[in-house]
């Protein structure tokens, strides 16, 4: 996240601009609630995936209990991992793909 910062700020300096903090600052959190909301998709995915194939056949209430924990491992997951104030945006965003 700092190197992105900094990033920013270098390449404003050599286009002779003056660099925003508030600008760079939504685009690094929007950086890391992206690449967090890919990741925590990613993880429930892959749980969910797994735990799956494990327990089939189930019952449909196993299908779900597996399904509420799998989300809501990849909710926590985000929610440790995402910064900034457009981390709701971002959240809505995961909640709906799962």
């Amino acid at each position: 996240m700092l190197f992105n910062l900094a990033q920013s700020y270098v390449d404003a300096i050599n286009k002779g601009a003056v660099p925003s903090i508030e600008s760079s600052w939504t685009y690094i959190c929007k950086n890391e609630c992206l690449k967090a909301t890919q990741q925590a998709y990613e993880n429930f995915e892959r749980s969910f995936y797994e735990d799956f194939q494990e327990k089939v056949p189930m019952e449909e209430n196993e299908l779900k209990e597996l399904y509420s924990i799998c989300r809501k491992q990849a909710l926590s997951f985000f929610a440790k991992t995402a910064v900034g104030d457009v981390r709701e945006e971002f959240l809505n965003s995961l909640k709906s793909k799962m």
